[in-house]
């Protein structure tokens, strides 16, 4: 049976002696100070609390500040310093081990100074979250504040004199079981960080509020898990389009080619170095102003071909129908909706890494309403967050269209030069209707979301869908079809 804090004096015994445990060499009240704006960030996203120890240690660890795990345990309780010891070993230990924690950190520290604890206290939730860590100790907001606002050097006083306490004491044995519980629970746990996480932190300046944050949040860890169903490589097709040019990345780079030749025409930064011979100290005209007048100095010339790639434009076009997608079917994690938008996101992951050779272009087409209305402008923004990097290299863009006719013709003008491929993303129950027979150069596929399990329609058959018509779980549905439409993408 789980201890509780019951009055105040035990919150402060506990929230006192959980700040002298965090794991640092000499503790004192100059490395106290940066650990109280993360703790009251953690206390304004929920006011039940880990032990306070591991919200410092963290903060300390995605900060790049050492920590001191085999730092010596302060004097109190045996069964606490045991605990405090399996926290060392499979919390902290798993925690800097993380792959993911380099990206993490570095998320972090592109963050304004204000924004931090914000994003402490958003690593604190989500890594318990992944644990399945549930012994936080629910506490007075307003009683937590008052006692942070100490100076800290009385708080490592009052702190060591509760660790000392002789006897049971209701502070030390929740303390005591929430460091079990955090060992316990990271034993369990697959991964403690991962995209989310890192994904979250370089967008947490541009989200707004906590319903975005966990929309994308969501999307992402749908993203990840739909990734992990994908082989590492598929096969591409073979493709009928020849190559073009391709627009240069950066218009002021050199040419393709190398030095092949020389002349004397040319700029100074091409200048055959040996020519410098020429110039003289004195100040009257030297030999090498008479040669550049004459035009008789001599410059690098370079080859100047072309890069060429082909072209390839991946539209993917969300109708106004796609607000019947928010809705949580029964053995999956995430709304219909949210999983698309980690579709999404997971087919210009692997499309970029897998047509890497090509020149892309991903397009997020959002329809309007007939009315004018925009009925799923929540989604147009999480996927300006979720695209945002590839918004900001000019290989995605989010746009709004009026109709499904515009955005076919938009897409058969583009396919004159272009490899196109249009993926519509419709929860109607009227989707066979997108299958009409124009744009014929435009490569359709059309995923349909109007029942749990989706499927992919075969835009040449549209009363014969592509994905297999057996009896599947939901979520295998979802993995079947995000292969399927990698496969028809390639």
């Amino acid at each position: 049976m789980s201890t509780e804090l019951r009055s105040p004096q035990d919150t402060e015994r506990w929230l006192c002696a959980g700040l002298c445990l965090i794991r640092h060499e000499d503790l004192t009240a100059d490395a106290l100070t940066p650990a109280v704006p993360w703790l009251l960030a953690t206390l304004a996203e929920s006011p039940a609390l880990p032990p306070p120890a591991f919200i410092a240690d963290l903060g300390r660890l995605v900060a790049g500040i050492p920590l001191a795990p085999s730092a010596p345990v302060p004097d109190t309780q045996p069964r606490l310093r045991a605990a405090v010891r399996a926290y060392d070993d499979h919390v902290l230990a798993r925690l800097a081990a993380e792959p993911h924690l380099e990206t993490v950190s570095a998320a972090l520290a592109r963050l304004p100074e204000a924004l931090r604890p914000r994003g402490v206290a958003f690593l604190v939730a989500r890594i318990l979250t992944r644990m399945g860590f549930t012994t936080v100790s629910p506490v007075s907001p307003a009683l937590v504040r008052r006692v942070l606002e100490r100076p800290p050097a009385e708080l490592l006083q009052a702190g060591y004199a509760a660790l000392r306490e002789s006897g049971a004491s209701t502070a030390m044995d929740r303390l005591t079981e929430g460091y079990e519980a955090l060992a316990s629970a990271a034993r369990r746990a697959h991964a403690l960080l991962g995209d989310a996480e890192s994904f979250t932190l370089e967008n947490l300046e541009h989200l707004q509020g906590k319903a975005q944050r966990l929309a994308l949040e969501q999307a992402v860890e749908a993203a990840e898990a739909l990734s992990r169903t994908l082989p590492p490589k598929l096969r591409a097709r073979p493709v009928s389009t020849a190559p073009l040019p391709m627009a240069m990345e950066d218009e002021a780079a050199f040419p393709q080619g190398g030095f092949s030749s020389v002349s004397n025409v040319g700029s100074l930064e091409n200048l055959v170095t040996s020519e410098l011979v020429y110039m003289e100290d004195e100040p009257d005209l030297d030999l090498f102003d008479v040669r550049y007048v004459e035009g008789e100095l001599l410059y690098y010339t370079r080859d100047e071909s072309i890069s060429v790639r082909r072209r390839r434009v991946i539209t993917f076009v969300l109708p106004p129908s796609l607000v019947d997608a928010r809705v949580k079917d029964a053995g999956v994690r995430w709304q219909r909706v949210v999983i698309s938008m980690g579709l999404l996101l997971c087919l210009v992951r692997r499309l970029s890494l897998w047509l890497g050779s090509e020149e892309l272009l991903f397009r997020a087409v959002f329809l309007r309403a007939p009315d004018g209305s925009a009925p799923l402008e929540a989604e147009r923004g999480l996927c300006e967050l979720l695209l945002r990097e590839w918004r900001a290299r000019g290989t995605a863009e989010v746009l709004t269209a009026a109709t499904l006719d515009e955005v076919l013709t938009d897409a058969e003008a583009r396919a004159k030069r272009a490899r196109v491929d249009l993926v519509l993303l419709d929860a109607s129950s009227q989707v066979e209707a997108a299958l009409h027979p124009s744009a014929p150069r435009v490569e359709r596929h059309v995923l349909d979301l109007s029942a749990p399990s989706p499927r992919v329609l075969d835009s040449r058959n549209p009363d014969s869908p592509m994905s297999a018509d057996l009896p599947r779980a939901h979520w295998e549905a979802w993995t079947g079809v995000t292969l399927e439409l990698a496969q028809g993408l390639l």
